[in-house]
């Protein structure tokens, strides 16, 4: 075991950064040794360890310094469109509030010196006042006192239990929770809920997000001869575990090249050109084995570690054949007792301890999370043999190089590069006679270290491969009756699908990877940038180099050939792999190298100074990989398809149809973007297709140019770039055409920048590396071009990129966005969003820790944003606006009983009325408004998704909406005044049987008022509306009967029974509501009949419909002549649905 006291090497690394995927150090031991680091070396923060018992390491980097602490920026406040309109607007409450305070301090100071002998006697009701200024200057804060319910503090806290209340019946929709994963939506930002009925712009990734991230192998290329897998007949009926590979239909015609070549015959008896393409196949499965990360497992990981660090003991999973056990060498390196040796610019190095028992021995399983289910039931193949050679590990970061040990030769040794002694991945699994024993690999080991060195491998054949033909007699005759590891199908886990799809291909055609472990991986042969590997045959000892990556990446490295026969290989590749981008296939290509001992050495030896490097080393890294990673001659190709998600294109379709632009960010190749974009309904095959494809910022704005010059002569005169602020790029089918000039949406917000001609931009990441070049002055063209278009595609877009577009679309053209995605990759433009949404999908969790929303499939998100994110903003609209209103006409009433007690800052209703009137009054009815007032019902929102305009454009509340509500408060504050005021004069009337009246009209005027501006009616609302009566009234009468001095307030006693017992009260409060709200009640008449909007339009003519009966649909069938008459049973369905009709004749 490691023993801290005991370390003596020095750790030097970088000093604290943000960069959390940038770690370059060593450690240096006393010797002068120093082993490279790296970022596998470093654990952060927030990791978890899968398939590992415990760890080993040193902290160096604590508190503040940890990357974790540097990359926080505290807190992430995202505050909504709306939320910004009522803080104006609150500060428009600050200004009129001073300005009444003001006119009350005037006239205060004007009434005091009215009186012309003026002492401190002469002035009525005030015996001891001061001068006229100093009372008024007084005045002006008394008057801030009482008035001060004009600046809507509670406003906030009823906006917050209003958004925490949506929050909850969000995340509790049946409709949005996915039973396959067992995920509801999860709502992580609880204040800008109402964002999602303002959303402009939609940023979303492709895969995973729009894809099911279920990879199935469709088609591959070898040798020049494409072969197809089509997919399984029930494949949409299958119930597979996240992330598994889909099942696999196996190609007749490769098994049948694959089995033509005996190498046990004589070469005359067989077709060289066979045996030639045979051998390709074989090396392209073997490829497919080898070159990933896939862990292989025969029995699910079982931690005997708990949380505190006590090691418990685990039963047995594998029945009677997991008895063996396996030892593991014994670790040892430099240690010292003194840790103040560590310099102060460290991290936490990680190394994989280990004991002499087999309490560990399944550390050799790593980390993954993609795993693969174990199938139903076992498959038996036929026996075979297999070899294990032990391998040297010189190339990090997915690059392996390996060496097969068997002519003599010793392996190759780096300087204290100590690795995993050999273990097991299971214990079923048993050495064979060819295998080192674990005596002999502790010789060649010094201790297990996971320091910059990734799973080794080493490679086994069956008997069908001339490299372990001469032992196959002694190996079947030392093959035990329990089945071997090759005989059953393990578990694959993988970090992508698409690996594991790989995987999973090349075991059905019996290139089993069937066992991996840190120095070993053991594969059965029948006789994404980019990944490579390094063999040595343990055979001929040559060394051969695999590679698979992206095109782009892997033909232009391969070696020039003058050979016909190589030359046309490649070009049928090429027409293959545009072949399966046409078909939205993901695309690797696979290719080989042959290297000399001595080339091998030299960039073993060059690649060795890289890794000791501390300041550009990154570049080194990739400039050694590059001098590798040439001179290749190809293999083949693979396709492998990602389906789209269940509801995808419907639900694209209708975010457009709603009139929010969607932009898709992909790493793809064009031409497989392209293709899912036309599957995913982003593009239709009316769209002129646009396309961005440049190699110099020339070239790019020489192009940009063209399209808005030809753009600009199609369109009419009057359609153009307005002087106001850009904005949306919308067909201008999307808005009514009988829109009044009142509601009207500016230009920069409706952005009808085009004629009806639709069109659609495809642009790829090295154009947009050009045009978001500040420097380019290439990012306003762009963005022009892109309002002329209902959709955008970019293709081979990297992180920073889709990032940075958010940005650019956020500020410049000052529009809501929403990001949406599922990997680590997409964290930057959700976080830059507006509104930020993960997907928890198979690439962990990053995304959903960083976003505001979490989905678990992309179709949600239609219902999300025009159900839930349009009745929220609705709501939250018209509750602010109601709060600005009943709180400004109480202010106004008490500022005009000034007029009749000179500017004193008396007041003529109680203070608990005063207090109470927010509090509990008037408290329940803006909160029903703000959950569960529905102006439209959620089968109308979702058939027809031009009705998220409302919210788009913000045509709830506008700037001048404050203004006009202020105006109703005015009129209504006027006439429940000066109507009591008139009704009272000239009697002898109490002050508080005065200011109760006045109080109790103004409640009435409140309810009534929220009862003309509720769109639907239910048992919440009437509730809310009565309840607030009783307790006023409950209150006002328990009150007024048991506190005569209460709280050293003046006596109300029996006010209210006084009051209530005339006819006069009643009257005033009649005429008061009456009057009070004509003038809305009017206006909202007017407006339904005459200038119905959008929403209210759709209502009303779903009522019509209903009452004239025209739910019915009638069928007529040419074949048959006959006619049926169909009712539908749901309105909202978009696509009229057999099982949602009933025959009636």
């Amino acid at each position: 075991m490691f023993e801290p006291r005991k370390f003596k090497s020095v750790v030097e690394v970088d000093g604290p950064t943000t960069k959390i995927y940038r770690f370059h150090g060593a450690i240096v031991h006393p010797s002068g040794e120093r082993i490279p680091v790296g970022t596998e070396n470093l654990l952060l923060r927030e990791c978890v360890l899968k398939n590992t018992d415990f760890v080993e390491g040193i902290v160096v980097y604590a508190g503040h310094e940890t990357k974790a602490m540097l990359n926080n920026g505290g807190p992430r406040y995202k505050r909504s469109n709306l939320e910004r309109q009522m803080n104006l607007d609150v500060i428009w409450c600050v200004l009129i509030l001073f300005v009444l305070c003001v006119i009350g301090a005037v006239g205060c100071k004007l009434w005091l010196s009215s009186y012309e002998n003026y002492d401190n006697h002469s002035v009525p009701f005030i015996p001891l006042a001061e001068s006229p200024i100093t009372e008024g200057f007084l005045g002006f804060w008394t008057f801030i006192i009482i008035l001060q319910v004009m600046i809507p503090l509670s406003l906030y806290v009823t906006l917050e239990m209003a958004k925490l209340m949506q929050v909850y019946h969000i995340h509790n929709d049946v409709d949005m929770y996915d039973p396959e994963t067992n995920k509801q939506i999860e709502c992580r930002a609880l204040n800008i809920s109402e964002e999602l009925g303002q959303v402009q712009y939609i940023f979303s990734d492709k895969t995973g997000t729009l894809t099911e991230n279920k990879m199935i192998f469709r088609r591959c290329s070898i040798a020049g001869v494409d072969y197809n897998h089509p997919p399984p007949e029930n494949v949409q009926n299958l119930k597979l575990r996240p992330g598994a590979p889909m099942p696999l239909l196996v190609n007749t015609q490769l098994q049948e090249d694959l089995c033509q070549v005996d190498l046990r015959q004589a070469p005359e008896r067989s077709d060289l050109r066979q045996i030639l393409h045979a051998q390709r196949i074989q090396e392209f499965l073997l490829l497919l084995s080898v070159c990933n990360t896939v862990v292989v497992s025969r029995h699910p990981h079982h931690d005997m570690m708990d949380a505190s660090g006590v090691i418990e003991s685990v039963p047995s999973v594998l029945g009677s054949h997991s008895g063996a056990s396996v030892n593991v060498a014994s670790s040892h390196a430099h240690r010292d007792n003194n840790l103040s040796s560590i310099t102060a610019r460290q991290s936490v190095v990680m190394a994989v301890g280990s004991t002499q028992t087999d309490k560990y021995s399944r550390l050799s399983e790593s980390r993954s999370v993609t795993p693969s289910p174990p199938p139903p039931h076992a498959h038996s193949y036929p026996p075979h043999t297999s070899i294990n050679f032990p391998t040297s590990d010189a190339t990090p970061f997915g690059r392996r190089a390996l060496n097969y040990p068997g002519s003599g030769k010793p392996p190759m040794e780096f300087p204290h590069q100590p690795i995993l002694s050999p273990i097991n991945s299971s214990s079923e699994s048993t050495p064979t006679a060819d295998s080192p024993t674990a005596s002999q690999a502790i010789k060649q080991v010094s201790r297990p270290k996971l320091l910059n060195v990734p799973s080794l491998l080493s490679v086994c054949s069956s008997k069908k491969s001339s490299i372990s033909k001469s032992g196959n007699s002694q190996n079947s005759q030392q093959r035990s009756a329990t089945p071997s590891p090759c005989e059953l199908k393990p578990i694959f886990e993988a970090e992508s699908p698409d690996e594991l799809a790989l995987v999973d291909a090349a075991y059905s055609y019996n290139c089993r990877l069937v066992k991996r472990t840190p120095q070993f991986a053991t594969v059965a042969l029948p006789a994404r940038k980019c990944m490579s590997v390094v063999l040595s045959h343990p055979i001929t000892r040559e060394k051969i180099l695999y590679c698979k990556g992206a095109d782009s990446t892997i033909l232009p490295q391969l070696a020039p050939s003058d050979d016909f026969m190589m030359q046309q290989l490649i070009f049928r590749t090429q027409q293959h792999l545009n072949s399966y981008a046409r078909q939205g296939l993901r695309v690797l290509v696979m290719a080989r190298r042959t290297l000399s001992d001595v080339e091998y050495n030299d960039w073993l030896r060059k690649h060795g100074e890289a890794t000791l490097m501390i300041e550009n080393r990154e570049r080194r890294l990739r400039e050694s990989y590059s001098r590798l990673e040439t001179n290749l001659t190809l293999l083949g190709a693979t396709g492998i398809e990602d389906r789209l998600q269940d509801g995808v294109p419907e639900t694209i379709n209708a975010l457009i149809s709603a009139g929010i632009v969607v932009w898709v960010l992909t790493g793809d190749k064009p031409e497989t973007a392209i293709n899912v974009a036309y599957s995913a309904k982003l593009f239709s095959p009316q769209m002129e297709l646009l396309k961005l494809s440049a190699r110099s910022k020339d070239a790019a704005e020489s192009t940009i140019m063209f399209y808005l010059a030809d753009i600009e002569r199609e369109s009419p005169p009057d359609i153009g770039i307005t002087s106001g602020p850009p904005g949306l790029n919308q067909v201008g089918v999307f808005a009514r055409a009988n829109v009044s000039s009142g509601d009207a949406p500016s230009q920069h917000q409706r952005g009808p920048l085009h004629s009806n001609k639709k069109r659609a931009l495809v642009i790829d990441g090295k154009t947009l590396t050009y045009i978001l070049d500040q420097r380019s002055n290439l990012q306003k063209p762009f963005l022009q071009l892109t309002r002329y278009c209902s959709s955008v595609l970019c293709c081979r877009a990297t992180p920073l990129q889709k990032a940075y577009i958010v940005r650019v679309v956020k500020e410049q053209l000052k529009m809501r966005t929403l990001a949406i995605g599922d990997g680590a990759n997409d964290v930057s433009m959700i976080q830059t969003a507006d509104v930020g949404i993960g997907i928890s999908g198979q690439e962990g969790m990053q995304a959903v820790m960083a976003s505001d929303f979490a989905l678990s499939r992309f179709k949600y998100l239609e219902r999300f944003l025009l159900v839930h994110g349009h009745w929220c903003y609705d709501r939250l609209s018209r509750m602010v606006l109601y709060f600005f209103h009943k709180n400004a006409t109480s202010v106004f009433l008490v500022f005009w009983y000034q007029l009749y007690c000179g500017f004193s800052g008396s007041v003529m209703i109680d203070q608990m009325y005063l207090m109470l009137y927010n509090l509990l009054f008037t408290s329940l009815p803006p909160v029903v408004i703000g959950v569960y007032d529905q102006d439209a019902p959620e089968e109308l929102l979702l058939a027809r998704p031009n009705l998220y305009r409302q919210g788009r454009l913000g045509l709830v509340y506008k700037p001048h909406s404050f203004w006009i509500t202020m105006a109703d408060s005015l009129y209504q504050s006027i006439v429940i005044f000066f109507l009591a005021e008139g009704a009272y004069h000239d009697t002898d009337v109490g002050i508080w049987e005065f200011g109760t009246t006045i109080a109790t009209s103004c409640l009435f005027v409140m309810l009534f008022h929220v009862a003309i501006e509720t769109r639907s009616w239910t048992v919440i609302h009437v509730f809310s509306i009565f309840v607030s009566i009783g307790i006023y009234f409950a209150f006002s009468l328990v009150y007024n009967s048991l506190c005569v001095q209460c709280l050293n307030l003046p006596s109300n006693y029996w006010v209210v029974q006084h009051a209530a017992s005339s006819t006069t009260y009643w009257l005033v409060v009649f005429l008061s509501v009456v009057m009070a709200l004509i003038p809305r009640f009017v206006w909202r008449t007017i407006e339904t009949s005459l200038f119905p909007r959008d929403v209210t339009k759709a209502v009303l003519d779903k009522r019509r419909a209903a009452r004239r009966g025209e739910d019915f649909l009638v069928s007529w069938s040419r074949s048959t002549s006959t006619s049926s008459i169909f009712r539908t049973t749901d309105y909202g369905a978009k696509d009229v649905n057999p099982s949602n009709l009933t025959v009636v004749g």
